[in-house]
């Protein structure tokens, strides 16, 4: 068998035998649930947003002056922009490389533009958690573009 199979075999039943053991959900070995009753969880679920409210409410909290920026940013990227931000988002997520159009488009919106998408962007429900890490990354992909961008000549386009 292939290592990762080993591997793979290993991790469902590491995620299985947890599944079998509810010792997470009990408090100091008392076998006293975190949560007394369904009332109480139904309380706790109704204070706490779904992802599309808090999405909502993130953006409506937004000034206006702040998605006017953004719309003129777009602008200067092209029509092809929700692609370039779909290729970031690739970037980020899954470590691949926007192109070489995208990173021309970046470049050519400047860097105050591209930070300010990538606020928008970490300040969403689903990479919220990742906020901390936002500067950092949005530095690196705006050096590797303006490298890319920069060690290319116009004639070689």
């Amino acid at each position: 068998m292939e290592s990762k199979t080993i591997v793979m075999i290993s991790f469902t039943i590491m995620i299985l035998l947890s599944f079998s053991y509810p010792s997470l959900a009990i408090e100091n070995d008392e076998d006293k649930p975190l949560l007394n009753s369904d009332d109480e969880f139904d309380a706790v679920m109704a204070i706490s947003p779904s992802e599309s409210d808090y999405n909502r409410d993130m953006l409506e909290s937004q000034p206006r002056t702040f998605f006017d920026y953004l719309d003129r940013c777009s602008e200067k990227m092209g029509r092809e922009s929700v692609k370039c931000g779909t290729e970031v988002r690739a970037e980020i997520l899954r470590n691949k490389d926007a192109s070489r159009d995208c990173c021309r488009m970046i470049v050519k919106a400047g860097k105050e533009c591209h930070m300010q998408w990538m606020k928008l962007f970490f300040q969403t429900y689903q990479l919220k958690r990742f906020s901390s890490k936002r500067i950092l990354k949005s530095n690196e992909i705006w050096n590797r573009c303006s490298k890319e961008i920069s060690s290319v000549s116009p004639s070689s386009n």
